[in-house]
């Protein structure tokens, strides 16, 4: 009788002993994920696991794919039949080079009774330097623009640091004209802020130099990057400035004969009266221009 009491209580020890254990089991602990953090060839499915402990997913969780430098999907997640395995699925499957980042919202999984804090998996799919630049945007975009003034450079690799006393120029190369200011490093992007708008007409670049932006996982330095623009709303040239020094005076003329005299090309200023033609009446159109002030 006293040996059947004391494996009974030796039982009820047991039973007690792995409840116990099963509840102090740290769900972070455990944790798993399918495929595993580090580098991959593409992402689209995952699964979590906590070993055998029970998971629920809560209505209306929605998981996140960002990637480095790009853009953020939305996803879905469900609790396989199981109740052990966290499924999470994209639409598309991610193949382009990059840093890829899975999150998983706070309060979105409950592990063995215990809600768990925002989650965060790294993945990585090889960067080279080939696909490196062609990833390269910039906000705003190239192209025709109404201004310019700020500048967002996004990178698909995160930027270990800025190269001091470096800085980033604005050349308005209708007129020579430029404008510096310094750049700044917040994770996969670069930004620019110049002091002043800039509206005049003409064309545009902008020139980060060779060295500035470094990155350590990229294996080389990160060459000159230059980004093109045009601000339109008018003309992109002086009237009458023949020489194309910004300024109309008596040397204008002066250029004006001689390209008459000399048959070469006239540039579009040349056509000082607007008459898409260029001859002895725009010299006079350009004398008249001077001498009223105009």
């Amino acid at each position: 009788m006293k040996r059947s009491v004391l494996l009974f209580a030796m039982l009820i020890m047991a039973v007690c002993y792995s409840t116990t254990a099963l509840a102090v089991v740290d769900p972070y602990d455990v944790m798993q994920v399918t495929p595993a953090e580090g580098d991959v060839t593409s992402l689209q499915h995952f699964t979590i696991t906590f070993a055998d402990l029970p998971v629920t997913v809560k209505d209306n969780a929605v998981p996140t794919l960002e990637k480095g430098g790009g853009a953020t999907v939305e996803g879905t997640m469900r609790a396989d039949a199981d109740g052990k395995t966290v499924l999470i699925d994209f639409e598309e499957s991610f193949t382009v080079p990059g840093h890829y980042f899975l999150n998983i919202p706070e309060s979105s999984l409950v592990v063995n009774g215990q809600t768990l804090l925002p989650l965060t998996f790294r993945f990585i799919i090889p960067v080279t330097p080939e696909s490196f630049y062609e990833q390269i945007t910039i906000d705003p975009a190239e192209g025709v623009v109404e201004s310019l003034q700020n500048f967002t450079v996004s990178l698909p690799l995160m930027i270990g640091e800025m190269e001091y006393g470096m800085e980033a120029t604005l050349t308005n190369t209708t007129t020579g004209e430029t404008w510096s200011t310094d750049m700044y490093d917040v994770r996969y992007n670069v930004l620019m802020y110049f002091p002043e708008e800039v509206t005049a007409p003409g064309e545009y670049v902008l020139t980060i130099p060779a060295g500035a932006i470094i990155i350590y996982t990229l294996g080389e330095a990160v060459h000159e990057l230059t980004f093109n623009y045009t601000i339109a709303g008018g003309s992109s040239f002086i009237r009458g400035d023949v020489d194309g020094d910004t300024n109309v005076n008596i040397a204008d003329v002066t250029a004006l004969i001689d390209i008459l005299l000399n048959g070469t090309v006239a540039p579009e200023a040349a056509d000082v009266d607007g008459d898409t033609n260029v001859n002895i009446a725009d010299v006079t159109a350009l004398i008249d221009m001077l001498l009223n002030g105009n």
